[in-house]
C-alpha cells in the first residue's frame, strides 16, 4: 500500500456512523489511483491522455462495474457510470476530476469520484434500486495543467467546446489536445456527440475537499457550498522610461516596477471594503528589461479577482483600475488594461443546499454555509441544472501541493453526507 494512505488508514479509528459505509473498498480504490502518477516528493502528477491517466480511468472503469454499473467513455475521455431507477430516462450526477496538477496532492478531484463511488455503493445496498437513475461521471482535465484550458470536459459535456479548440490548444511538446485524445485511442472528431442534453439530469452533486484553512480552523466537518466564485483576470501595464541604475537622479526617475510595488500594495486591501467573499490576487508579475543595473521602464502585473457576485466583483474591479490609474497619473507613467478571462460566479441550487444542510444535521455533523473560491466543474454544471456541492476540511488548507490531507474521518463523513443528500433528493423528485 503506498505509504501516504497507509498513514491515512491507520491514523484513523472506526466510528459507529461509519460501519455501513464500504471502507475498506473505497480505501483500496484510493490506494490504487494514489499509486499512479506518484512523485519523488510525495504529490501526484496525473495529466489527461497520458499513460498514467489512462491507468487511472480504467480502474475507475473496473470499480463502476463491480458496483453494478453500465459504463460508458465518451469520444473525449469523460466517463460515466450508471446504475438503473425504476425511471430511467432520468438521472442524478454525481462527479468529479481524476486528474491533477503537477506534483499536486492526493485528494483534490479524486476523492470527489471515489466519495461518489462509495456513496452510490452504500446507497443501493441500503436501499435497493434506487427510484430515478444514478450516474458518477469523471471528467476529463478539470485542472488544465497539461493544456492551459481547464473544466474542459464538463464544459464539452455542456456543448460549451468547439472543434477548433481541439487545434488550439497545445501542451509544453507542442501537441495539440486532438492529437493527444487519438494517441489515448478516442476520437476527437466526435466531439459533437459528447453533448449531452441536460434535460435528462435531475441534478448534479459534487464533493470536494475545501482547499482552504476555514473549515480545519472552526474544526467543522463539512461545508455547504452556497456559491463559486468565478474569476476575472485583468493585466495592468505601467510603462515609465528605462535608465542606468547609476546615472539616473532618483527624483528625475520614471520607475515602473515602483509604481507597480504600489499597486500591489493598494489591491490587498481593497476586497474587504466590497464583500467578505471578495479576494484579489497578484500572483504574475513581468518586469521589463529586468536587468540589475536597469530601471524598469515597463512592467506588467496580472490581477485574479473574484467573488460570488458579480456585480460585487464588477465594482471590485473598476475600484482596482481606478487605483492602477491614479498611482500610473501620480507618477507621471502610462498605463495600459488588458482583459483576461472572465468566468460568471455560479450559485448553487438552494433545495440542493438545504438537502445537503438537512444531511448534516441528521448526521450530527459541524457545518457551515460557505463560497468556494476555487473553481469545479460544479460551476460549469450549475449554470445548466440544479447543483449541490460538499466541502470536507482540508489540513492547515494545504491543496495543490504534496501537503495536502484530508483525515480519513472527514472524507467518511462526506460521504455520509453525500449519500443521505442523494437520498433526499431522488424520493422528493418529481418528473414534470
Amino acid at each position: 500500500m503506498d505509504k501516504r494512505v497507509l498513514e491515512w488508514k491507520e491514523a484513523y479509528e472506526m466510528l459507529p456512523r461509519h460501519h455501513h459505509l464500504p471502507i475498506d473498498r473505497f480505501i483500496h480504490h484510493f490506494n490504487e489511483i494514489n499509486s499512479i502518477g506518484s512523485t519523488g516528493s510525495g504529490g501526484n502528477s496525473r495529466f489527461p491522455y497520458t499513460k498514467e491517466y489512462r491507468e487511472a480511468v480504467e480502474i475507475v472503469k473496473e470499480r463502476m462495474k463491480a458496483i453494478g454499473m453500465s459504463v460508458h467513455e465518451d469520444a473525449i475521455g469523460n466517463v460515466y457510470g450508471k446504475v438503473k431507477g425504476i425511471y430511467n430516462h432520468k438521472s442524478l450526477m454525481l462527479g468529479s476530476h481524476i486528474d491533477t496538477v503537477p506534483d499536486g496532492g492526493m485528494f483534490d478531484g479524486l476523492l470527489g469520484v471515489v466519495s461518489a463511488l462509495a456513496a452510490v455503493e452504500s446507497f443501493i445496498e441500503q436501499n435497493g434500486m434506487p427510484k430515478w437513475s444514478i450516474e458518477v461521471a469523471v471528467f476529463v482535465d478539470e485542472e488544465g495543467s497539461r493544456f492551459n484550458h481547464g473544466l474542459f470536459g464538463s464544459r464539452a459535456m455542456a456543448g460549451e467546446i468547439n472543434k477548433e479548440t481541439l487545434d488550439e490548444y497545445k501542451d509544453d511538446q507542442g501537441v495539440t489536445i486532438a492529437e493527444a485524445m487519438k494517441a489515448d485511442g478516442l476520437q476527437p472528431e466526435q466531439l459533437e456527440y459528447v453533448e449531452r442534453d441536460l434535460n435528462q439530469l435531475i441534478g448534479y452533486l459534487e464533493l470536494h475537499i475545501e482547499q482552504g484553512i476555514v473549515l480545519d480552523e472552526n474544526k467543522e466537518q463539512i461545508g455547504v457550498v452556497e456559491g463559486i466564485a468565478g474569476p476575472a483576470r485583468e493585466t495592468f501595464t505601467f510603462t515609465g522610461s528605462a535608465d542606468h541604475a547609476g546615472n539616473t537622479p532618483m527624483h528625475m526617475r520614471k520607475d515602473a516596477l515602483i509604481a507597480a510595488s504600489q499597486f500591489i500594495a493598494a489591491i490587498e486591501k481593497l476586497p474587504e471594503q466590497f464583500s467578505e467573499t471578495a479576494v484579489a490576487t497578484v500572483g504574475k508579475i513581468t518586469n521589463f528589461p529586468n536587468g540589475t543595473n536597469v530601471v524598469p521602464g515597463k512592467t506588467e502585473v496580472t490581477v485574479d479577482i473574484r467573488d460570488t457576485d458579480a456585480a460585487v466583483r464588477e465594482e471590485l474591479i473598476q475600484a482596482i483600475k481606478y487605483t492602477a490609474k491614479r498611482i500610473a497619473d501620480t507618477r507621471g507613467l502610462t498605463l495600459e488594461v488588458s482583459n483576461g478571462i472572465r468566468v460568471a460566479p455560479v450559485q448553487m441550487d438552494e433545495n440542493m443546499t438545504n438537502m445537503i444542510e438537512e444531511a448534516s444535521k441528521e448526521l450530527n455533523l459541524a457545518y457551515r454555509k460557505m463560497p468556494s473560491g476555487a473553481g469545479h466543474d460544479a460551476m460549469i454544471l450549475g449554470n445548466k441544472v440544479p447543483t449541490g456541492m460538499i466541502f470536507v476540511p482540508s489540513r492547515n488548507g494545504k491543496s495543490h501541493t504534496p501537503e495536502e490531507w484530508t483525515s480519513l474521518s472527514d472524507c467518511l463523513d462526506g460521504i455520509l453526507v453525500m449519500e443521505r443528500t442523494l437520498g433526499k433528493i431522488l424520493s422528493n423528485y418529481n418528473a414534470e
